[in-house]
């Protein structure tokens, strides 16, 4: 469905496919170029069935009966080619001009990467050999292959990761440990197809402590918080975090001083296959880790009230300790990840770009071995039982220069280091799956309790706000607004503080950074959050104009401790920066930073719904641009969709907090309407699911269309600006999803108590109609009917009033027929008039009416209005007009509508 006229030009200019047969070789990444450039949101789900990309909507059952059928056709497609191969090559009556595009038929047919084909140097006969053996031992993987119910993929994967819950504290350590189990399985529990899509990736590391907390990182926390450059949701940054404790300790112990002459390149194959969303309803806590709970709260009801804090304290940590503080909602992707390391450690430092460079040759070689298993020569010794290897420095002088290779995986059938062959097994038997994404989105035990646990305890109330006391007590974070003296004294402290900032020289000053930062940590342990250093300090232009003063500098002449001066600036600003209402160059400081090639989005003071879709309209082009960088990865353009969806949360929060102030309900609700289609949430304040461009380019359509329509209509009649925004409600949706009736009786719910009293009483009929009933192509066709000013066409009771109210109006003025009227009964008749239906009498004065209608006629008037009726043609001339109208009105003619006035002459 997909217009070729517009389509197959992207395809040959992005991509440059000019053919059907390459289509099958595109990959993820291609498709992220591809979604860039959608002018309908239908048009992403067209391009990814294109592209034959799981449909995320189907069941994980059903996808893997797909797999299942298609990996055998691929092993018989590769069959036929390696015995036509083998043919070609024992007959020697071909030319290796045609043997070589049948090897590349075999390699395709295989989803080997160009990249990693056997080099031409390579005996024909090895390679087939090897690629025989590997066809064997997938076939035996297939007929092998054991599929469970999507419930037992979840008990199962990772040792039931995603069932497990997070502590969530300032240390790294903790939100990687692993817990007990704090969810049962929701009831109902389905897996669907992946949210994401397969990629190859790859990462450097200097020291062996960062590489195995980003590997710990990726198995405990997944893909989306790890490979992204800063982790902002949760506040810390894993590879920084590594890599600075261990290089800390460089100058005190020998072991640091070795970590420093280390170097480990690593590809992995990250393969989602599955994934799932925990709606809030749906969580509900682990038998065990509710018997906790309930042991908890009688012990507050048992212990006098002095001693309360330390055994809560005590308790509560026990409990986050073992089952962890908050629940990860998703999205949770399910599947595997190979991995390729090579790694090499003390070298001298002038030897350093050569041996990384040596570790990167020795890495393709190993990963070209793992792809077609067949043996690389003496550049590196790969052996087939075990999934280490070693490759000697060209120098081979010093012991030490020994690039180490070796595979492991995440997930997928163990033993065995041949991706094609665990990658079959993976796809063939869900019991191999591991989790290898759980999102970034978390919800606190103590709202779990209170959503869905009210029954299982005395009091929800205390026991909730007893676990968040403690909480905020042991970890020292904040999730609570501060209220009294406190938040005054300390609002005074800030501004006093940020008085003697404007005194301070310019110059890049460690010490002034440091003041700064324990200036931060004592407001925050008075005020047991952030909000004052936001709202006070980084909100003071003096401050703000401190810091890019000092960025500037180190850009125009760097420091030798760069880096210490940047970690300190990150302590300072991350992520406390993008909730800053007004700081207009924070973008330059975080981009130096982190060393961001590309210009992060700002997130202004957004007060106005065209600065929403303005900064909806740079998350647009943030994304495009990062996905059409030079050798982008979906890595990269899964982190910038990353920062994008925060900053568009933080917008759309901003927005609607200035919209209650303001109460400015009915715009409010308009916004509510488009953001939570594309999954927001109001109650957390962000999506449920990162941002596209496609994302991006519905909601800033739909705002800018339905704002534009909103204010049109309500300059008209508020009551067809309100049916406006209820018929949007109940039909904004991307095309490709369409809303359910249960959908839609919850947004009409919303709508009408987000309102209240707020409706026109032509609208509060409308609901009231309709509030029994749930048909909702009725509803909104009154609703299209109320737009189009046709109130009387919907509502059978507002139409009864008008005209008993009409009737009453005539009756009053009408009066008794005479021959003779008295001045009296003239003045009378005029009082009547001033009554009458204002809308009305202009519309008889337009037309010259008014001596006829509403008084009685006298015979006179009768004959020459009758006789007028007699003619079967138009009237001819304007003053005939009024009398064909006021014929058709008595006679009660629908066709009044349609007369018009026909000049024959003209």
């Amino acid at each position: 469905g997909l217009d070729h006229g517009y389509w197959l030009p992207k395809l040959s200019e992005i991509l440059g496919v000019k053919s059907r047969e390459a289509l099958k070789h595109l990959q993820y990444e291609d498709y992220l170029k591809l979604e860039c450039k959608v002018q309908y949101p239908w048009e992403k789900k067209a391009l990814r069935k294109l592209l034959k990309l799981t449909d995320s909507k189907a069941t994980s059952e059903e996808l893997q009966k797909e797999r299942l059928e298609m990996t055998k056709k691929r092993q018989e497609a590769a069959k036929l080619v390696l015995k036509e191969l083998k043919e070609m090559h024992n007959s020697r009556s071909h030319s290796k001009e045609a043997i070589r595009q049948k090897e590349e038929a075999l390699w395709q047919a295989l989803e080997i990467p160009k990249e990693y084909w056997a080099p031409p140097e390579k005996s024909l006969m090895d390679v087939l050999e090897g690629i025989q053996k590997q066809l064997e031992q997938r076939e035996s993987s297939v007929s092998r292959s054991e599929n469970v119910s999507d419930t037992e993929v979840l008990r199962r994967a990772s040792g039931g990761l995603a069932l497990q819950g997070i502590y969530r504290t300032g240390s790294l350590e903790d939100v990687l440990a692993k817990r007990d189990q704090l969810l049962r399985v929701p009831e109902g529990f389905k897996l669907a197809g992946p949210e994401q899509g397969s990629l190859l990736d790859r990462k450097e590391f200097s020291s062996a402590a960062a590489e195995a907390t980003f590997t710990k990182s990726m198995e405990q926390l997944g893909f989306s918080i790890s490979v992204s450059a800063k982790a902002g949701f949760w506040g810390f940054n894993v590879e920084a975090g590594a890599d600075h404790s261990s290089s800390s300790q460089s100058s005190h112990t020998h072991r640091s001083r070795f970590e420093q002459s280390y170097i480990c390149t690593t590809k992995y194959q990250y393969i989602p296959l599955a994934s799932c969303y925990f709606q809030k309803h749906q969580l509900r806590l682990s038998d065990t880790a509710l018997r906790e709970l309930q042991d908890i709260e009688h012990l507050l009801s048992i212990t006098q009230e002095a001693d309360r804090p330390d055994m809560l304290k005590s308790r509560c940590k026990n409990f986050f300790s073992t089952f962890g503080s908050h629940v990860n909602q998703g999205p949770l992707h399910f599947g595997g990840i190979f991995w390729w390391k090579a790694s090499t450690e003390g070298f001298r430092a002038e030897q350093r770009e050569e041996m990384k460079r040596q570790a990167s040759e020795a890495l393709n070689c190993y990963v070209r071995a793992s792809y077609s298993s067949f043996s690389v020569g003496v550049a590196v010794d790969v052996s087939k039982s075990s999934s280490q290897a070693s490759c000697q420095g060209r120098d081979g002088s010093n012991a030490h220069t020994v690039v180490q290779l070796y595979v492991t995986n995440t997930g997928g059938p163990s033993g065995t280091d041949c991706l094609p062959q665990w990658k079959t097994g993976l796809l063939t038997s869900n019991t191999t799956w591991s989790v290898i994404d759980r999102g970034f989105q978390l919800i606190p035990v103590w709202d779990v309790i209170l959503f869905n646990h009210s029954s299982d305890f005395k009091s929800v109330y205390q026991l909730s706000s007893s676990l968040r006391a403690a909480y905020e007590a042991l970890t020292n974070r904040s999730v609570g607004a501060m209220f009294g003296e406190e938040l005054v004294s300390a609002v005074e402290d800030a501004r006093a503080f940020v008085e003697c900032v404007k005194a301070w020289e310019v110059a890049v000053d460690e010490r002034k950074l440091l003041t700064l930062i324990d200036f931060k940590q004592n407001l925050n342990e008075k005020t047991k959050n952030h909000s004052v250093w936001i709202n006070v300090c980084l909100s003071d232009k003096a401050l703000q104009e401190f810091l890019l003063n000092t960025v500037q500098l180190c850009k125009e002449s760097p420091p030798e401790n760069i880096t210490y001066i940047k970690s300190l600036l990150r302590c300072l600003l991350d992520p406390h920066i993008y909730s800053v209402k007004d700081f207009p160059k924070s973008s330059i400081i975080m981009q130096w930073i982190f060393h961001t090639e590309h210009t992060l989005p700002e997130t202004p003071n957004v007060c106005e719904l065209e600065e929403l879709t303005k900064t909806l309209l740079q998350m647009k082009e943030y994304i495009q641009e990062v996905t059409y960088a030079p050798e982008t990865s979906a890595s990269t353009v899964h982190e910038a969709k990353i920062k994008a969806t925060l900053t568009a949360s933080l917008a759309v929060y901003s927005l609607l907090q200035f919209l209650q102030e303001k109460a400015q309900k009915d715009t409010e609700v308009l916004v509510l309407l488009i953001t939570t289609s594309m999954g927001y949430q109001a109650e957390g304040s962000t999506f449920q699911y990162l941002l596209g461009w496609p994302e991006f380019n519905f909601m800033i359509k739909e705002m800018q269309m339905g704002h534009k329509e909103y204010l049109s209509l309500k300059e008209q009649d508020v009551h067809r600006a309100q049916a406006f925004l209820l018929l949007l409600g109940l039909t904004v949706t991307p095309k490709y999803k369409g809303l359910s009736p249960e959908q839609k009786n919850e947004r009409f719910v919303f709508m009408r108590d987000q309102m209240q009293n707020l409706w026109s009483a032509e609208v509060k009929t409308l609901l009231e109609k309709h509030s029994a009933s749930q048909d909702w192509e009725m509803l909104e066709s009154d609703l299209h009917s109320f737009i189009n000013g046709r109130v009387d066409d919907t509502c059978d009771d507002v139409k009864k009033h008008s005209i008993i109210k009409d009737m009453e109006d005539t009756f009053q003025r009408t009066e008794p027929s005479t021959r003779s009227k008295s001045k009296s009964d003239g003045s009378e008749c005029k009082a009547n008039q001033a009554i009458a239906n204002q809308e009305f009498l202009h519309l008889l004065k337009r037309l010259g009416l008014e001596s006829h209608y509403p008084r009685k006629m006298g015979t006179e008037d009768f004959h020459i209005i009758y006789k007028t009726s007699l003619h079967d043609s138009q009237p001819s001339k304007d003053n005939e007009l009024p009398f064909y109208f006021l014929q058709k009105l008595l006679t009660v003619d629908y066709r009044m509508r349609y007369l018009t006035c026909k000049d024959e002459s003209n």
